[in-house]
This record gives structure tokens, C-alpha cells and sequence, in this order.
């Protein structure tokens, strides 16, 4: 296992100096926010869906422009959805339509965070989901950065 395999965040993928910084502890105590065993403890918001696979709820960061701004992520810490029996898809295609049923959003967007954190715009290195509901009037457009590297930033 090199250093990447092992780094649980990409520090140049947040967004804010509040997000890097609960990065930052949760990296150097070596703690996945988003495993089950951590969650409830280092994550703002609760579980509002659970299924067999996949656990959804609201994002601590949501993204400007958006009605609601879910993440739906697997139970098991896998870092690409090619870790997970076909099952799961099934399960997750029925938990995006449920979260759509919740809302009269005119649009919704997903965006997977799967694989290589420094590529897919991740700054997480457990599998999730994005999912976002639009503002009937957007105010202003809605961005995912899923491929690049940003530079370090301070």
C-alpha cells in the first residue's frame, strides 16, 4: 500500500477553510467521517435513509445553488464502486428516487466520487454520491470539479 492508498483526504479539495481544517484533524487522528463507526460523532448532520448498501444524508458542505444537497454513501469503507456487488446499484437508483419523491426540485444532479481522490474531485477517500436538488430560480449555477489537481492552497 503506497502513501496515496492510505491518505483518507485530499486537503486541495476543499472548500472552505472550516471543511480543511476538520479534514486536517480527522486525517492526522485517521478517522473516514464517513464510516459508520465515525459518523454520528464527527458528522453535523443525521442519517435521514438507511438501505442494505448505502446510508444517505445532508452534506456538512452543501454547494451554493442547490434546494437540498444529499450524499449518499456506502455502509462499507470502499473507495470505488467497483468494490460493491451489483446489488448496490439497484439499491441506489431506488434511494435517488425516494430523495427526488421529497422534493418538487425541477432538476436534480449526481456526481460519484469513486477512485483516485486527486481525479474525481473528491476530498474523501470513501465512495459517496452527491446528489443535489436545483433551485426552481438558480441564483447561481452549481459547479462539481471532478477531474483535475488544484494546487495547494492556504
Amino acid at each position: 500500500m503506497t502513501a496515496l492508498d492510505e491518505m483518507l483526504y485530499h486537503l486541495p479539495a476543499a472548500r472552505t477553510a472550516e471543511q480543511r481544517h476538520q479534514m486536517e484533524l480527522l486525517g492526522e487522528a485517521n478517522i473516514c467521517v464517513f464510516c459508520p463507526q465515525h459518523f454520528e460523532s464527527h458528522h453535523r448532520e443525521p442519517v435521514v435513509i438507511s438501505g442494505d448498501h448505502w446510508y444517505v444524508t445532508t452534506n456538512d458542505y452543501p454547494y451554493s445553488g442547490t434546494s437540498a444537497h444529499y450524499l449518499i454513501v456506502p455502509h462499507r469503507h470502499v473507495s470505488s464502486f467497483k468494490e460493491l456487488p451489483d446489488e448496490a446499484g439497484a439499491e441506489l437508483w431506488k434511494l435517488k428516487r425516494s430523495l427526488s419523491a421529497r422534493s418538487d426540485a425541477p432538476a436534480t444532479a449526481t456526481i460519484e466520487r469513486s477512485g483516485d481522490m486527486r481525479f474525481n474531485g473528491g476530498s474523501v477517500a470513501h465512495l459517496h454520491v452527491h446528489f443535489v436538488m436545483m433551485d426552481h430560480i438558480p441564483s447561481i449555477p452549481v459547479r462539481f470539479r471532478v477531474s483535475g489537481v488544484l494546487q495547494e492552497t492556504r
